[in-house]
């Protein structure tokens, strides 16, 4: 695991097991997610990151950008909401995040791609 990763879940001491777009951590797949890309001159540093899982999470939210920049843009603004308060999210912005997920998903659940499979995979639906 990458150094700013373990400094990260020390500072957001994750309690409720969870990454910031509600799915269990696994330790082992903790990836750095940056708020503000590093294609764009985001940094690799803690108050431009985002603790998500790299086997779901972390790849979900890069879909949600191709298939809808707004709502990635309103998950990387509630990121450094979270970033700010140097604490795990809260129940409410938990809250925030899932209606923002469960409205996209209300939206495109049944797009496909080229290949005619869904683009949301069954396991970016199982949080929590």
């Amino acid at each position: 695991m990458k150094k700013i990763v373990t400094e990260m879940l020390k500072i957001y001491v994750p309690e409720s097991g969870l990454d910031w777009m509600n799915y269990r951590i696994v330790r082992e797949n903790v990836a750095f997610h940056h708020i503000k890309k590093k294609a764009d001159g985001g940094k690799r540093r803690i108050d431009n990151g985002a603790i998500l899982q790299s086997n779901n999470s972390h790849p979900y939210l890069h879909l949600i950008e191709w298939i809808d920049i707004n709502t990635y843009r309103e998950l990387n603004e509630m990121f450094r909401e979270i970033n700010m308060q140097e604490k795990e999210p809260t129940l409410m912005q938990r809250g925030v995040i899932e209606d923002i997920l469960l409205t996209f998903e209300e939206i495109h659940r049944w797009d496909k791609g080229r290949d005619g499979e869904l683009l949301i995979k069954r396991k970016y639906l199982k949080r929590w």
